[in-house]
Order: structure tokens, then sequence, then C-alpha cells
């Protein structure tokens, strides 16, 4: 630059403002405050950002002063995740923008961002005492990994020196306590599900004895069902997706997908009596085809609507509903079954590594976080079956 921040004058405008012109490689920049001493002090921090940023090489460092977070976002999207992730990152990272990047932080310009500034974001998301509607830890490390994501870019892009969101930390928010079934509210719902007139409700009775989750269950085909070794295999799910294909925000598709995660891919084995309960449900599905002139194929889908196909997960939604209003439990969602499953699960001295594995939890810490208040309970029938042993 080779002037001193002392060969700049101040302006006063007529907001009351004070202003400093300088020019950057033929392009004027305009530095602002309510003050001249503040608009002096935030000249030296741009000139050292820029001699900062000549030295490591960047080369569009007057970008950073005139793109926001949320354009640079989104530009990002279209430019990068568009061709490099699949549909359900892609509607993540869209829900990101859209919900967490349209608000103040949001507008901010690039080179205004800083560490403190996105630690301070995080914080306030997260959920508390004083905000209980706050977002747990799993998102805000969403948020985070996404802004990271993002200012990495710009970094390879030549627009910014530093990514400020580097080392921002994750406020522990605590975990919101699951809820279950009791035992009597379970029993009911088994025997809505089994007498109500639509098969598919089977579904419930599958959740309740698999601890599957709704897309898992809605994936799986005759193929995926061992009956000779007692063994689902969970390799799938079916879910609505965004579709990147279209330039709608609300743009969604259905469709078969990966699993949650590399560790939701397992093999789930089945107790004798659900085993036998589950054939008996094939064998009514396959006499229900043949009447309504359907060939069956170990590649159907094992639960499907009218016409022998996938169900919409919104009309699967609204029967799962009815189950639920006949057996008289209220704010109860689909979810909630996979909680009770868990529960009966520890409640009954299951191992919390099978447990864990059976969910298709990523890490035992995931389960031992959602079902500590479970704990006390289980190490008290474990001690007494030692006691058994000694006595």
């Amino acid at each position: 630059m080779g002037k001193s921040t002392s060969s700049y004058k101040p302006q006063k405008r007529a907001d009351g403002r004070w202003s400093i012109r300088l020019m950057v490689d033929g392009e004027s920049v305009y530095i602002y405050g309510k003050t001249q001493s503040e608009v002096r002090d935030r000249l030296k921090t741009k000139l050292k950002e820029i001699e900062d940023a000549k030295s490591a090489k960047i080369t569009d460092v007057l970008k950073a002063d005139k793109i926001t977070v949320e354009q640079w976002a989104r530009s990002c999207l279209e430019t990068y995740s568009s061709v490099g992730v699949r549909n359900s990152t892609y509607g993540g990272y869209l829900s990101i923008i859209n919900t967490h990047l349209s608000d103040r932080f949001g507008k901010m310009k690039l080179s205004e961002v800083t560490n403190a500034c996105v630690q301070d974001y995080i914080s306030k998301k997260a959920r508390s005492k004083a905000n209980p509607d706050g977002l747990g830890e799993k998102s805000l490390i969403n948020i985070r990994n996404y802004l990271s994501l993002i200012f990495n870019q710009a970094i390879k892009n030549g627009i910014l020196l530093r990514n400020p969101a580097s080392g921002v930390k994750i406020p522990k928010s605590g975990v919101k306590e699951t809820i279950a079934l009791s035992v009597d509210e379970e029993h009911r719902l088994l025997e809505a599900a089994r007498n109500y007139p639509r098969p598919i409700m089977f579904a419930v009775v599958f959740a309740l004895y698999t601890g599957c989750r709704k897309g898992e269950i809605l994936g799986l085909q005759w193929k995926d069902i061992d009956f000779d070794e007692g063994i689902i295999h969970i390799t799938k799910q079916f879910t609505r997706q965004f579709n990147k294909d279209t330039s709608a925000d609300n743009s969604t598709v259905l469709g078969l997908s990966e699993p949650k995660t590399k560790f939701s891919i397992r093999d789930v084995y089945m107790f004798d009596s659900f085993a036998k309960e589950l054939k008996a449900y094939k064998d009514k599905m396959i006499d229900w085809k043949k009447e309504n002139r359907f060939n069956h194929s170990e590649e159907d889908f094992v639960f499907v609507g009218t016409k022998n196909k996938p169900i919409e997960p919104r009309i699967f939604y609204k029967y799962y509903q009815e189950v639920m209003e006949i057996a008289g439990i209220e704010d109860a969602n689909f979810h909630t079954l996979r909680h009770t499953f868990t529960t009966r699960c520890i409640e009954n001295g299951m191992d919390i590594l099978m447990v864990s594995r059976t969910l298709g939890h990523s890490n035992i810490s995931t389960t031992l976080n959602k079902y500590s208040h479970l704990l006390p309970k289980h190490q008290k029938a474990c001690m007494e079956k030692l006691e058994a042993i000694y006595y």
C-alpha cells in the first residue's frame, strides 16, 4: 500500500458517520465508523488485512467486503455441493442456509466475520435452561461444520486469509430425555395395530419389536429378511429427499438411499415369536396380492400401499395417527416406538453395547447419552443377577 494511516483523511458524511476511501488494485474501498478514531482503527485493521492477503497471495480479497455469508453459502451450494454430495446432504446444507443464515449473522460480509462472532452465534443458538427450545449439540456441530466448509472454500478461492469458524466450541446443551411408552400403552398399541384394517400397520409391531427407524422399515424388501436364520438385514432406507434437479427449495423426491450412517447397516435378530408373526404377515400379503392380481416377488417391499408400491410416508403417518387414537395414546410420534424398544431392552438387562449395535448407533456414547436415565435400573438388575449366582 505504501501510505501510512495518517495519509488518509476521514470525511464526515451527511448521516453523521465518518468514512475513509482507499484504493486497492484500482478499486475503491470505503471504511466507515461512528467517530474519526473508530474509522482510523478500522482503516489500520483493513490495511493490515490487505498486506497479509498480498503476502499470502490471496487473489480476491476485496470480494470478502462485497459478499455476505448467506450469499457465499448459496454460491458454494450451487457450485460445489450440487455435484459433490448426496441429495440428503444437499438438503441439509440448504436447510442450514434457510434456517440459520438468513438472519443477522448471514447478512454479515465475509470480511466482517470473526471467530468471536461465530462463537457467539453458536452459543446463543444452544439449548439451555434459559433457552429450552434451543438447538442440541448435534445440530450445533452441523452448523459449525458447514460454516467451516464454506469458509475453507473461500480460502481456496483466494477470498479469505483464515477460517473464522476454526476452533469454535460447542456448548454442552444437554440431551433431551427420550420418551417411551409404558408397558400398558405398548400393549394397547400392539393390539390396535394388529386389529387395524390396513395390514401395513403391522409396521408398528415391527418397530416395537426391532427398534428400526421408520425409513429403514419402509425401505425393507422381502429379500432382506432371512427367516431361516432369524435375521433382518438393514442396508437402506426409504425417505423423502431434496430434489437437486430443480431450482425450488421445497422440491423433494421419494426413494431408497443409504442408511443414516455406515453403522446403520446392520443385522437385527428376531426373537422366535416375532419371526413367526412376521412370516404369517408375509403369507397374508401374498394372499392379498393374489386377490388383487399382483405377482409376488422377493424384491417387493415388505410394507406397501394399495398398489403394491412403497407408501408415501405422509399417508403412512396418517394411518399411524389413527392407530394411536384407537389405542388412546397422545403425543407419541413413530420414533417413540424406537425409544420404547430400547427402554424395554435396557429394563430387561440387555447389554448396552448390544443395544447400541441393534439400534445402529455410530457410537455407544450416543446410546449412553440418550438413555442414561435408565442406567440405574439396569445396574440394579445386573446386581440382582450377580446375587443369584453368588447366593
